[in-house]
């Protein structure tokens, strides 16, 4: 008796492994973005942030974004904003919700070509303080240098199974960027708009996972198979 109840702890966990990886997507599509600080327009703000997009159906869809200031110390300021764009205008509706709540959705309600980040061009979809990407709200309402905040934008649209991560960042604007962070209340004073790069970061865990519930499969089955297999005696 003692036997069966280990086996069948065994098999149920077996099957808890399968379907718990099962629903972990076998590729995590993330890029890790970074400011291209010799292309700013004053030198004086950075970042890094984490970009992933995460598809529903078809039709809906989620981008989330961590972003870190990473400006120099010395240099103060506040992230208060950022912009990207919506590939092949496959997106039709937008909401935004932020661990910062000073920060606001831009782009409504067409989300194409209504934010302006000149010199870099016209940007489609975003968030800022204040609602307004050059300017609006306090500079302190925004992330800190050294300070993080996250940002979750949920999509409606057509054909959302044929865009990636890679998609945001091939979308670009008239002046080949596809997103960019905007700097203000900086110690002198000033402000920034600085355009992002890509950095590739490898992700062995997911291959650790991948196995780990392929591991998980074939416990099921092997216990499967002999329980089909008639008790001697």
């Amino acid at each position: 008796m003692k036997k069966i109840m280990k086996n069948s702890k065994i098999y149920i966990l077996g099957i808890g492994i399968t379907l718990f990886f099962l629903f972990i997507p076998l590729f995590v599509q993330a890029e890790t973005l970074v400011g291209d600080t010799a292309r700013s327009t004053e030198k004086l703000g950075d970042f890094i942030a984490e970009f992933t997009y995460n598809l529903f159906t078809p039709s809906a869809a989620e981008l989330n974004i961590l972003f870190k200031n990473t400006s120099p110390q010395a240099n103060g300021g506040f992230l208060t904003g950022f912009v990207f764009n919506n590939p092949n205008n496959f997106i039709t509706n937008v909401s935004m919700t932020s661990s910062n709540p000073f920060f606001s959705l831009l782009g409504g309600p067409s989300f194409k070509d209504t934010i302006s980040a000149s010199p870099f061009g016209k940007f489609d979809i975003g968030a800022a303080v204040g609602g307004d990407f050059l300017g609006g709200g306090k500079p302190s309402f925004g992330i800190p240098v050294g300070g993080s905040a996250s940002f979750k934008f949920s999509f409606e649209g057509t054909n959302l199974d044929k865009i990636d991560t890679s998609s945001f960042i091939q979308a670009k604007s008239s002046e080949g960027e596809f997103m960019i962070a905007r700097f203000r209340g900086f110690n002198d004073g000033g402000s920034d708009k600085v355009p992002a790069n890509v950095i590739k970061v490898p992700e062995p865990e997911i291959v650790f996972l991948l196995g780990f519930g392929l591991l998980g499969l074939a416990l099921c089955k092997r216990k499967s198979i002999n329980s089909l297999v008639p008790k001697k005696g």
